[in-house]
């Protein structure tokens, strides 16, 4: 009888325990790229090490239809050339250097050129990560790429793993339409102003998102704005917060995730707050 006893206050300890770490997430944005490549293994890597719950990354059709994980249309700011990714197929993307523009001093030194550091296909990523939880961004407005993107979350088996955002309405409309509510949603800017009109006017109460996360600026948001989206079952994320005390109002706010560049920052203010 005490064993019993003592089992189940074990578990339910394990349990409280399991539910207040992961109380507030954190979305690792684009991996930890405050200190390293961006969208790269080695950036991914070393977020899931730092304490990163989710791996948050944005995404781009290739011309020969590989989703490449970058987050902006063309390579300048980490390969250092200009071609945008629509116009190369995989084999010139991976022949770039994805650290070549990589600095931590302002441009005195490139610690990361050379390295062997490559953009990944979102492929390439869910096998390297087979149990990860993902935050997978659609940057341009393309059905097409919303297809491919289904597509290969149903063939990795991932709807449970993946939260697909867009700010564009014809591109996340689409990927709804096409996955048929399997998969998780952020909000789209049409969709986060139609809210805010809502909510501001006193209206609240009769808005029904059709998505199941908002992810707002944190420079915008406050405390009654998070729980209006939370009392209509809808998570909130804060984007990009990176300083420290930026961070602990993020908390202070009780939000359901935080992204940022630098998780161990956001760790170690989980810690702080007692919760983690």
């Amino acid at each position: 009888m005490r064993k019993t006893i003592k089992a189940i206050t074990c578990f339910i300890f394990t349990a409280s325990f399991y539910n207040q770490v992961l109380a507030i997430e954190i979305l690792a944005h684009r991996g930890a790229s405050g200190e390293y490549p961006q969208g790269t293994a080695l950036a991914f890597d070393k977020a899931l090490e730092q304490g990163a719950d989710i791996l948050e990354l944005d995404v781009h059709l290739s011309k020969d239809q590989y989703i490449i994980i970058n987050h902006d249309a063309d390579l300048k700011d980490n390969a250092g050339v200009s071609d945008k990714i629509e116009d190369l197929t995989l084999s010139e993307i991976k022949s770039l250097d994805a650290g070549y523009e990589f600095t931590l001093d302002g441009g005195n030194s490139y610690p990361f050129r050379n390295q062997g550091h490559t953009l990944l296909t979102l492929n390439e990523l869910f096998e390297l990560y087979p149990d990860g939880v993902f935050n997978v961004e659609i940057k341009p407005n393309d059905k097409a790429l919303s297809e491919v993107l289904w597509q290969v979350i149903a063939d990795y088996r991932m709807q449970q793993q993946v939260t697909v955002a867009s700010q564009h309405k014809k591109a996340m409309n689409h990927f709804r339409d096409i996955s048929q509510g399997e998969v998780r949603t952020s909000a789209t800017i049409g969709e986060l102003i139609e809210a805010s009109l809502a909510w501001s006017s006193g209206f609240g109460w009769a808005y029904k998102p059709k998505f199941d996360v908002a992810q707002l600026p944190y420079s915008i948001t406050t405390r009654p704005y998070v729980r209006f989206f939370q009392k209509k079952g809808v998570s909130v994320d804060l984007w990009t917060v990176n300083d420290m005390d930026d961070i602990e109002r993020s908390i202070s706010l009780e939000v359901d995730g935080i992204i940022g560049d630098y998780p161990a920052r956001i760790y170690q203010a989980l810690v702080d707050a007692g919760e983690r």
